[in-house]
């Protein structure tokens, strides 16, 4: 069985009087540095929301904005570009945007895959962006876009007026943006890794004349030309381009140009800014597309404003304007990462540039300055991008958290008995402080030293958000990484706002309470019942014998919300009320405290054959623990239906775990696929299967009654049984499963697990 950590120390460890004078030694150095303030002032009962006077009852604000909602932090500053010109004069001479320089691929001798090269970081200021910015969007306009007229009713508007980002998240994808709202020019959005289809149907809805995509695309996003005849101009950026690439002419009535040649021209041919009012729109962001066609969302910049001074609200205690370092790596098409970045960029923070490959060495090498290739992490000269910019302050989904998880693990079981002993009284000893309000200096120092030091050093804030992360996994990264890992809840539709859980909080399961721009309410689910058969209501006191203030479908309003669906008004008139409320399909729990719970979404809690529901996500969060799922490759899909009496589950397998198990057991196998296709594979798998079903918090009736594995080894482009999952063949561009397309694309798989389940 391979190393799993766990808080409770198992009975081996217990046993062992080293563990027990290690935990003591770990608690008296403790009582030596901090003394006893720290455990009283984090042990006070806080109370984190409250009931709006007047309200009906579940409606509930931040404690400290029960009489207004904030609109923003900063006096004056009310629409993005006043945000952002703030930044570029208070913080001019400070690194603003960081990119590694990429020098091409490296394929060392045996590997299967090239790996990235990277020369050194090249930054640019405050002052510089801000130049950068305005001069970018004269460039724009001197391509014949429009500033969007004041008072126009978007959605009818056919102007030139919005630019499309069809790019990687890189600081070419940030200035961009920043240039557009120097004009008063909608940003709309479109994800990397979506298909041209999708790109084609943005383009001819917002009738966008130009197009930013890297300039590995742009011939593809050029064979559009006869879809959208309103395109005129493409702009390519370089971001991890080999030096040296030829310039683009191709054969079309497009212009292509590349992003400092639209500089020049606006440099060339300077214009006025034209300043966005706050019912001005800035953002049009399209989904993912997990439900079909995507959706655009449209935020104006009084929306922006709005989230960016909660978020600061938020963190303002705990970082230093100026100070900061933000990493940016997930999409910038995804409103996490746009807001989150927003929010950086208005704090004063340096914002360093990765991508998701190339975060670690195991995807990068770096070139020392005598021309020497160095591919281990650590100092002088790390390959990977988070070693790089050591940052205080990152966002990721829970799938990378669970990724890092496992990973570690892994290290420390092959590292032999010794190596397993001291990390599982480290964390067992630092995961019990943590719960108690305290810190443990000695295993910090001595057992998690390098895994602080893999993540950069500096890391004081981390937040999981784009879906409810596992209690095993948060509580596992929060101790061993030493850094709070808090979740935030929020949805495109809300700008990212909802609520956030407090920096200190080490309470697993909670999102938070509401920030201080939003106010939130629990509206009754009667359509759907509980595992008791019981239906979701405001008026609850307990959840599955659990105290609680209320449950039911989580309802959001304030100033950060969206104004609707682009051009789709019977889909914004089911998602808003007419109150203003965004019911946003996700169930949830108020505890005691104040703080938000998140149950499932609606649309994922299933009805089986006797009647029962059971919550999709939920499960998968726990079965997710399971040694044998391969998180990188798609994790796993729990399939239900109302003809099963039980679900079953579509499994991508560690492979190389499962093929250390079966050789160690003795089985024969002449391929992947062959072993997991065997029963006794199958058996294995389950066992775990089962002990995630033990350990979570999982009813009768979500118990698996089969599972079928994936090996992975397919090809990535097109979905087939044995293919991994990823954005576009089985995931959504924001890393969620898209059970539809998986469905769909295995029927036979499918039906294995509805029969296993009918029994």
């Amino acid at each position: 069985m391979s190393f799993k950590a766990t808080v409770e120390p198992p009975l081996w460890i217990l046993l062992n009087p080293l563990a027990w004078v290690l935990w003591a030694l770990d608690f008296l150095l403790c009582v030596l540095i901090t003394g006893p303030t720290q455990y009283l002032l984090r042990s006070r009962t806080k109370v984190y929301s409250v009931q709006v006077p007047g309200a009906p009852k579940g409606v509930r604000r931040h404690p400290d904005f029960v009489e207004g909602l904030m609109t923003t932090a900063f006096p004056g500053c009310n629409t993005g570009l006043a945000l952002l010109q703030r930044s570029y004069e208070t913080f001019a001479k400070r690194p603003a945007l960081g990119t590694r320089k990429y020098l091409g691929d490296y394929k060392p001798e045996g590997a299967k895959f090239p790996l990235k090269k990277f020369g050194e970081t090249e930054w640019l200021s405050y002052d510089d962006c801000g130049k950068i910015a305005f001069q970018f969007g004269s460039g724009l306009r001197t391509l014949g876009m429009q500033p969007l007229p004041q008072g126009v009713d978007f959605e009818k508007y056919c102007g030139p007026s919005t630019l499309l980002i069809f790019e990687d998240t890189c600081a070419q994808w940030t200035l961009a943006a920043h240039g557009a709202f120097s004009q008063s020019i909608v940003v709309a959005t479109s994800y990397s890794t979506l298909g041209l289809d999708s790109v084609a149907c943005a383009v001819h809805e917002t009738s966008a004349p130009v197009v930013l995509c890297n300039y590995k695309n742009v011939e593809k996003v050029a064979a559009l030309a006869n879809q959208c005849p309103k395109l005129t101009t493409i702009v390519y950026t370089d971001f991890h381009v080999e030096p040296g690439h030829p310039l683009i002419r191709l054969d079309s009535r497009l212009k292509i140009l590349s992003f400092d040649e639209v500089v020049a021209l606006g440099t060339a041919n300077s214009c006025t800014v034209v300043t966005p009012s706050p019912d001005c729109m800035a953002l049009l962001m399209y989904t993912s597309g997990s439900t079909g066609k995507p959706k655009g969302v449209m935020i104006k910049h009084s929306s922006l404003v709005a989230a960016v001074g909660s978020v600061y609200h938020h963190v303002k205690d705990h970082i230093v304007e100026g100070q900061e370092c933000y990493f940016g790596y997930l999409p910038a098409a995804h409103i996490m990462e746009f807001t989150g970045q927003l929010c950086f960029f208005s704090f004063g923070a340096s914002i360093g540039y990765s991508d998701p490959r190339t975060i670690s060495s195991k995807g990068a090498v770096r070139v020392r300055p005598d021309g020497t290739i160095h591919d281990q992490p650590g100092y002088p000269y790390p390959p990977g991008g988070i070693q790089e910019f050591r940052p205080s302050t990152m966002m990721a989904v829970p799938k990378i958290w669970d990724i890092l998880k496992k990973g570690v693990e892994d290290g420390v079981d092959a590292g032999g008995p010794v190596k397993r002993f001291l990390f599982q009284v480290a964390f067992s000893g630092r995961a019990k402080a943590l719960a108690a309000g305290r810190d443990s200096p000695l295993f910090k120092a001595l057992v998690f030293g390098k895994l602080k030091a893999m993540m950069g050093g500096r890391m004081r804030i981390t937040l999981s958000g784009g879906g409810a992360i596992s209690s095993e996994v948060q509580t596992f990264i929060r101790t061993a990484f030493c850094m709070p890992l808090i979740q935030g809840y929020g949805l495109t539709e809300t700008n990212s706002a909802g609520t956030a859980q407090d920096i200190f909080d080490v309470r697993d399961g909670n999102t938070g309470h509401p920030v201080p721009a939003t106010e939130l309410r629990l509206a009754p689910c009667w359509e759907v019942l509980d595992k008791e058969q019981k239906p979701y209501l405001p008026e609850d006191t307990a959840h599955y014998k659990v105290p609680c203030a209320g449950r039911g479908e989580v309802c959001i309003r304030g100033a950060p919300l969206a104004a609707g669906y682009y051009k789709q008004p019977d889909k914004t008139a089911e998602a808003w009320d007419g109150d203003g409320w965004f019911h946003t399909g996700d169930i949830g729990v108020w505890n005691p405290d104040g703080t938000l719970s998140l149950v499932d979404r609606l649309k994922n809690l299933v009805k089986l054959k006797g009647g029962e529901y059971i919550a999709l996500e939920a499960m998968e969060r726990e079965y997710s623990n399971s040694e044998y799922v391969n998180g990188v490759n798609g994790g796993l899909m729990v399939h239900g239906t109302s003809e099963m009496d039980r679900p079953g589950a579509l499994v991508q397998v560690n492979m190389s775990k499962l093929k250390m198990w079966g050789n160690k057991a003795g089985y024969r196998f002449r391929t992947d696929e062959e072993l997991c296709g065997s029963e006794y594979a199958v058996k294995e798998v389950m066992r775990t299967m089962n002990e995630c079903h033990k350990n979570g918090s999982l009813g009768g009736n979500e118990k698996l009654a089969s599972v079928v594995l994936i090996s992975g080894n397919g090809s990535p482009e097109h979905l087939t049984h044995i293919s991994p999952w990823g954005p576009g063949t089985g995931l959504t561009a924001s890393n969620k499963l898209d059970r539809k397309f998986i469905t769909a694309a295995l029927p036979d798989e499918i039906a294995l697990l509805e029969k296993a389940g009918a029994r």
